[in-house]
């Protein structure tokens, strides 16, 4: 076994299958819903399966959408609403069922990122053997698998990208990475997307004002660049209602609410065409609620 572990499963090392087991291994393969069955997470009364709240399914839809010249996505997200459960949860379903594929896995501190590869691994070992995929590689900062595809992670800097050939770039935090540092680190990004024709970068963060983050939000939201954009609500999270928010005001003061838990990071207007052609003004926060209602009209 790798590393005499009995959990993991090592490189060449054949693992008998059912053929029940190989009819959910297919289903797992061909939907991350039915993968997520098998996805274990640390909940409050200890290690449980992955149920997926509605809100998170909201997430993983909108980063499998296939959407022509659309490849990244930007997701903001408030406090406590399960950023790296969902981040961690596609990571591994896309590592385990797709060959050669190269995985980055980035956040504001390179500590950041070594907890989202152990969350990973924690969920990796929990998976039965015939679900896992032979293991080359298995330390602090990578994981190398038999299909020849391998996450690693680093710092949201310029260098940790550069030169790489990436088909999955996880930015973790964004919108707390210093403006400078950031303006880089995309530029050294995008070159190495456009040599991938399905590359893929997820932005996904809590806001932090008017910064770059806000930035490809606004373009995300009104169609201007590659990127589909998500947004989870706070009244969108299990438990959380009026009651709720009002306490976390009293405990925390208004504007660390509506940014940290309401995501509220600009009053930008912009002018649309109703159907009925009047032209109103309205807030980035208020089109964007308007486009989510028109999808799910």
């Amino acid at each position: 076994m790798f590393f005499k572990n009995e959990m993991l499963r090592g490189a060449g090392e054949s693992i008998p299958m059912t053929e029940d087991e190989i009819k959910e291994y297919i289903k797992c393969k061909k939907s991350i819903f039915h993968f997520a069955k098998y996805f274990t997470i640390i909940g409050p009364a200890g290690e449980e399966k992955m149920c997926l709240r509605p809100y998170q399914e909201k997430i993983v839809k909108t980063i499998c959408a296939k959407i022509p010249d659309k490849n990244n996505r930007i997701i903001m997200m408030g406090r406590q609403t399960g950023k790296t459960t969902i981040a961690t949860l596609y990571i591994l379903w896309y590592a385990l069922f797709h060959k050669s594929k190269t995985i980055a896995v980035l956040a504001n501190k390179a500590s950041q990122a070594e907890e989202i590869l152990l969350r990973i691994k924690n969920a990796y070992i929990k998976l039965p053997l015939w679900l896992q995929q032979g293991l080359v590689k298995w330390n602090n900062g990578e994981i190398t698998m038999e299909n020849e595809t391998k996450i690693f992670t680093g710092a949201s800097s310029s260098s940790s990208v550069r030169g790489k050939s990436i088909d999955l770039l996880l930015v973790d935090e964004f919108a707390f990475i210093d403006d400078n540092m950031a303006e880089k680190f995309m530029q050294s990004v995008f070159p190495t997307q456009a040599a991938k024709k399905d590359a893929m970068m997820i932005l996904i963060s809590t806001p932090k004002g008017m910064n770059h983050f806000y930035n490809i939000w606004t373009k995300a939201v009104s169609g201007k660049n590659s990127f589909i954009p998500c947004k989870i609500q706070w009244f969108e999270v299990e438990g959380r209602d009026e009651a709720w928010l009002q306490k976390q005001i009293r405990d925390n003061g208004e504007m660390f609410v509506r940014q940290e838990y309401q995501c509220l990071c600009g009053d930008t207007k912009v002018n649309i065409e109703t159907d009925s052609g009047i032209i109103q003004e309205v807030s980035l926060e208020e089109l964007y609620l308007l486009e989510q209602e028109h999808l799910e009209s």
